[in-house]
Protein backbone atom coordinates (compact mmCIF):
# COMPACT_ATOMS: atom_id res chain seq x y z
CA UNK A 1 0.00 0.00 0.00
CA UNK A 2 3.24 2.41 0.34
CA UNK A 3 3.35 2.67 -3.77
CA UNK A 4 -0.94 3.43 -3.24
CA UNK A 5 -0.25 6.40 -1.06
CA UNK A 6 2.82 7.65 -2.77
CA UNK A 7 1.03 7.98 -6.17
CA UNK A 8 -2.34 9.34 -3.93
CA UNK A 9 0.20 11.97 -3.04
CA UNK A 10 1.34 12.89 -6.41
CA UNK A 11 -2.41 13.19 -7.29
CA UNK A 12 -2.90 15.43 -4.76
CA UNK A 13 -0.43 17.84 -5.15
CA UNK A 14 -1.20 17.67 -9.12
CA UNK A 15 -5.11 18.37 -8.69
CA UNK A 16 -4.62 20.79 -5.74
CA UNK A 17 -2.11 22.86 -8.53
CA UNK A 18 -4.74 22.37 -11.06
CA UNK A 19 -7.02 23.86 -8.79
CA UNK A 20 -5.54 27.00 -7.80
CA UNK A 21 -4.66 27.71 -10.98
CA UNK A 22 -8.05 27.26 -12.55
CA UNK A 23 -9.82 29.00 -9.85
CA UNK A 24 -8.31 32.10 -11.49
CA UNK A 25 -8.47 31.32 -15.08
CA UNK A 26 -12.44 30.13 -15.16
CA UNK A 27 -14.28 33.66 -14.84
CA UNK A 28 -11.16 35.88 -16.68
CA UNK A 29 -12.87 37.87 -19.42
CA UNK A 30 -10.22 38.13 -21.45
CA UNK A 31 -9.79 34.55 -22.17
CA UNK A 32 -13.04 34.63 -24.17
CA UNK A 33 -12.35 34.84 -28.09
CA UNK A 34 -15.43 33.20 -29.62
CA UNK A 35 -18.68 36.48 -29.72
CA UNK A 36 -22.01 35.12 -30.49
CA UNK A 37 -23.85 37.76 -32.42
CA UNK A 38 -26.69 38.02 -29.75
CA UNK A 39 -24.13 39.68 -27.74
CA UNK A 40 -23.60 42.20 -29.91
CA UNK A 41 -27.10 43.35 -30.36
CA UNK A 42 -28.52 46.18 -28.62
CA UNK A 43 -31.20 45.94 -25.72
CA UNK A 44 -34.83 45.69 -27.15
CA UNK A 45 -36.80 48.02 -25.05
CA UNK A 46 -40.56 48.09 -26.03
CA UNK A 47 -43.84 49.97 -24.44
CA UNK A 48 -46.43 47.55 -22.54
CA UNK A 49 -50.19 48.27 -23.77
CA UNK A 50 -51.48 46.99 -20.88
CA UNK A 51 -49.97 48.16 -17.80
CA UNK A 52 -51.10 45.83 -14.34
CA UNK A 53 -49.29 45.76 -11.45
CA UNK A 54 -48.14 42.88 -9.83
CA UNK A 55 -48.46 42.24 -5.96
CA UNK A 56 -47.77 39.31 -3.89
CA UNK A 57 -46.51 38.98 0.01
CA UNK A 58 -42.75 37.47 0.16
CA UNK A 59 -40.48 37.08 3.18
CA UNK A 60 -42.36 39.85 5.53
CA UNK A 61 -43.08 42.19 2.77
CA UNK A 62 -46.27 43.54 0.49
CA UNK A 63 -44.17 44.06 -2.92
CA UNK A 64 -45.67 46.07 -5.60
CA UNK A 65 -43.87 45.76 -9.03
CA UNK A 66 -44.61 48.50 -11.91
CA UNK A 67 -44.08 47.60 -14.93
CA UNK A 68 -42.50 49.82 -17.47
CA UNK A 69 -41.42 48.55 -20.80
CA UNK A 70 -41.11 44.77 -21.94
CA UNK A 71 -37.01 44.15 -21.75
CA UNK A 72 -35.02 42.08 -23.64
CA UNK A 73 -30.92 42.26 -23.37
CA UNK A 74 -27.89 40.31 -24.60
CA UNK A 75 -24.56 40.75 -23.44
CA UNK A 76 -21.38 39.40 -22.13
CA UNK A 77 -21.03 38.67 -18.60
CA UNK A 78 -18.55 41.20 -17.00
CA UNK A 79 -19.73 40.94 -13.35
CA UNK A 80 -21.86 38.81 -11.17
CA UNK A 81 -22.69 39.00 -7.33
CA UNK A 82 -24.90 36.81 -5.79
CA UNK A 83 -26.36 38.75 -2.71
CA UNK A 84 -27.63 35.82 -0.94
CA UNK A 85 -24.31 35.14 0.69
CA UNK A 86 -23.23 38.53 1.25
CA UNK A 87 -26.61 40.69 2.36
CA UNK A 88 -28.59 39.98 5.40
CA UNK A 89 -31.43 41.90 4.14
CA UNK A 90 -35.12 40.12 3.80
CA UNK A 91 -35.49 40.86 0.35
CA UNK A 92 -32.35 39.51 -1.41
CA UNK A 93 -33.85 36.57 -1.66
CA UNK A 94 -36.46 38.33 -4.59
CA UNK A 95 -33.23 40.13 -6.01
CA UNK A 96 -30.41 37.04 -5.63
CA UNK A 97 -28.11 38.45 -8.18
CA UNK A 98 -26.64 41.17 -9.62
CA UNK A 99 -25.50 40.78 -13.35
CA UNK A 100 -22.97 43.49 -15.15
CA UNK A 101 -23.21 43.30 -19.00
CA UNK A 102 -21.28 44.56 -21.59
CA UNK A 103 -22.85 44.59 -25.73
CA UNK A 104 -22.24 46.41 -29.11
CA UNK A 105 -19.67 47.48 -30.13
CA UNK A 106 -17.88 46.55 -26.25
CA UNK A 107 -17.92 42.77 -27.34
CA UNK A 108 -17.23 43.15 -30.96
CA UNK A 109 -14.13 45.15 -30.88
CA UNK A 110 -12.91 43.13 -27.27
CA UNK A 111 -12.32 45.99 -25.29
CA UNK A 112 -12.63 43.48 -22.48
CA UNK A 113 -9.18 42.04 -23.45
CA UNK A 114 -7.77 45.46 -22.84
CA UNK A 115 -5.63 45.07 -19.30
CA UNK A 116 -6.47 48.58 -18.78
CA UNK A 117 -10.30 47.71 -18.39
CA UNK A 118 -11.19 46.68 -15.08
CA UNK A 119 -14.71 45.73 -13.74
CA UNK A 120 -15.50 46.05 -10.25
CA UNK A 121 -19.11 44.84 -8.34
CA UNK A 122 -20.17 45.54 -4.73
CA UNK A 123 -23.46 46.32 -2.69
CA UNK A 124 -25.44 46.72 -5.73
CA UNK A 125 -23.05 48.83 -7.77
CA UNK A 126 -21.12 47.93 -10.78
CA UNK A 127 -18.42 49.90 -11.87
CA UNK A 128 -15.67 49.67 -14.95
CA UNK A 129 -11.95 51.44 -14.59
CA UNK A 130 -9.12 52.40 -16.87
CA UNK A 131 -6.34 54.91 -17.24
CA UNK A 132 -5.06 56.30 -20.47
CA UNK A 133 -7.13 55.96 -23.95
CA UNK A 134 -9.32 53.03 -24.30
CA UNK A 135 -12.38 52.45 -26.74
CA UNK A 136 -15.15 51.56 -24.23
CA UNK A 137 -18.59 52.64 -24.44
CA UNK A 138 -20.64 53.46 -21.61
CA UNK A 139 -23.71 53.16 -23.23
CA UNK A 140 -23.24 49.54 -23.54
CA UNK A 141 -22.76 48.57 -20.14
CA UNK A 142 -24.98 48.24 -17.67
CA UNK A 143 -25.41 46.30 -13.72
CA UNK A 144 -28.32 44.43 -13.63
CA UNK A 145 -31.00 43.40 -10.66
CA UNK A 146 -32.61 40.84 -11.79
CA UNK A 147 -35.82 39.82 -9.62
CA UNK A 148 -37.39 36.30 -9.94
CA UNK A 149 -40.27 34.45 -8.22
CA UNK A 150 -40.03 31.46 -9.58
CA UNK A 151 -36.99 28.80 -7.85
CA UNK A 152 -36.15 27.26 -11.04
CA UNK A 153 -35.30 31.23 -12.56
CA UNK A 154 -33.29 32.12 -9.73
CA UNK A 155 -31.06 29.14 -9.76
CA UNK A 156 -30.23 29.57 -13.45
CA UNK A 157 -29.55 33.00 -12.35
CA UNK A 158 -27.30 31.59 -9.65
CA UNK A 159 -25.26 29.71 -12.18
CA UNK A 160 -24.64 32.45 -14.67
CA UNK A 161 -21.05 33.29 -14.30
CA UNK A 162 -18.61 36.14 -15.87
CA UNK A 163 -17.26 35.21 -19.16
CA UNK A 164 -20.37 33.99 -20.14
CA UNK A 165 -22.78 35.59 -22.74
CA UNK A 166 -26.36 35.32 -21.90
CA UNK A 167 -29.95 36.94 -22.82
CA UNK A 168 -32.36 37.69 -20.64
CA UNK A 169 -35.92 38.55 -21.09
CA UNK A 170 -38.37 40.20 -18.70
CA UNK A 171 -39.49 43.34 -17.83
CA UNK A 172 -37.91 46.62 -16.46
CA UNK A 173 -39.93 47.33 -13.05
CA UNK A 174 -40.05 49.91 -10.08
CA UNK A 175 -40.31 48.15 -6.70
CA UNK A 176 -42.37 49.50 -3.76
CA UNK A 177 -41.90 46.34 -0.48
CA UNK A 178 -43.70 47.16 2.34
CA UNK A 179 -42.94 45.63 5.70
CA UNK A 180 -46.04 43.96 6.63
CA UNK A 181 -45.22 44.81 10.35
CA UNK A 182 -46.51 48.57 8.71
CA UNK A 183 -50.62 47.22 10.44
CA UNK A 184 -51.80 49.96 7.83
CA UNK A 185 -49.72 49.33 5.19
CA UNK A 186 -49.16 53.25 5.05
CA UNK A 187 -45.68 52.68 2.82
CA UNK A 188 -43.87 55.15 5.10
CA UNK A 189 -41.55 52.58 5.48
CA UNK A 190 -41.17 51.08 2.16
CA UNK A 191 -38.49 50.27 0.03
CA UNK A 192 -38.12 51.66 -3.15
CA UNK A 193 -36.46 51.07 -6.30
CA UNK A 194 -36.34 52.91 -9.64
CA UNK A 195 -35.54 51.19 -13.01
CA UNK A 196 -33.55 52.88 -15.21
CA UNK A 197 -35.18 52.86 -18.75
CA UNK A 198 -32.43 54.41 -20.78
CA UNK A 199 -29.19 52.89 -21.17
CA UNK A 200 -26.83 56.51 -21.21
CA UNK A 201 -27.01 56.99 -17.53
CA UNK A 202 -24.78 56.07 -15.13
CA UNK A 203 -24.34 56.54 -11.07
CA UNK A 204 -27.64 56.27 -8.74
CA UNK A 205 -30.65 55.40 -10.27
CA UNK A 206 -28.90 54.39 -13.47
CA UNK A 207 -29.26 50.51 -12.99
CA UNK A 208 -32.03 48.04 -14.21
CA UNK A 209 -34.17 46.79 -12.62
CA UNK A 210 -35.73 42.93 -14.74
CA UNK A 211 -38.48 41.27 -13.43
CA UNK A 212 -36.78 37.92 -15.32
CA UNK A 213 -38.95 35.76 -17.44
CA UNK A 214 -36.47 34.12 -19.11
CA UNK A 215 -32.62 33.38 -18.95
CA UNK A 216 -30.85 31.62 -21.38
CA UNK A 217 -26.80 30.88 -21.02
CA UNK A 218 -26.30 31.44 -25.03
CA UNK A 219 -22.47 30.43 -24.70
CA UNK A 220 -20.25 29.65 -21.24
CA UNK A 221 -16.83 31.03 -20.95
CA UNK A 222 -13.88 29.11 -20.76
CA UNK A 223 -15.59 25.78 -20.29
CA UNK A 224 -12.35 23.99 -20.19
CA UNK A 225 -11.11 25.64 -17.20
CA UNK A 226 -14.23 25.39 -15.41
CA UNK A 227 -14.52 21.70 -15.97
CA UNK A 228 -10.62 21.00 -15.04
CA UNK A 229 -11.92 23.16 -11.84
CA UNK A 230 -14.60 21.53 -10.80
CA UNK A 231 -12.41 17.76 -11.68
CA UNK A 232 -9.86 18.41 -9.20
CA UNK A 233 -12.01 19.98 -6.43
CA UNK A 234 -14.16 16.74 -6.50
CA UNK A 235 -10.47 14.83 -7.18
CA UNK A 236 -8.92 16.08 -4.22
CA UNK A 237 -12.19 15.48 -1.92
CA UNK A 238 -12.32 11.69 -2.72
CA UNK A 239 -8.08 11.70 -2.02
CA UNK A 240 -9.22 13.06 1.14
CA UNK A 241 -11.71 10.66 1.81
CA UNK A 242 -9.61 7.60 0.96
CA UNK A 243 -6.82 8.59 3.04
CA UNK A 244 -8.77 9.43 6.11
CA UNK A 245 -10.30 5.89 5.55
CA UNK A 246 -7.02 3.91 4.66
CA UNK A 247 -5.84 5.65 7.97
CA UNK A 248 -9.15 4.60 10.33
CA UNK A 249 -8.64 0.97 8.18
CA UNK A 250 -4.50 1.08 9.39
CA UNK A 251 -5.40 1.67 12.60
CA UNK A 252 -8.17 -1.07 13.33
CA UNK A 253 -5.53 -3.53 11.48
CA UNK A 254 -2.27 -2.97 13.76
CA UNK A 255 -2.19 -6.34 16.45
CA UNK A 256 -2.99 -5.88 19.81
CA UNK A 257 -1.06 -6.22 22.19
CA UNK A 258 -3.00 -8.45 25.48
CA UNK A 259 -1.58 -8.18 28.92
Amino acid sequence: MGRVQKINGYLFIILFLVLVITFFTRNNIRNVDEITNEATDQPVQKAISDIEEIEFKKDGYLWQLTPLYDYEISGLVVGRMNYQIFSINRYTSLLPVDLGLIWGSNVANKVYQDKQIKFKQDSRWCWVRWNGDAAFNLSEFSNNHLLTRDKDLSNEAKKVNRGDQITIRGKLVDIKAIPLEDNDLSGQNAITWKSSTIREDSGAGACEIIYVEDIEVIKKGNPLSRSLFWFSFYGLILIIIWSISYFLYSINRRPKTIF
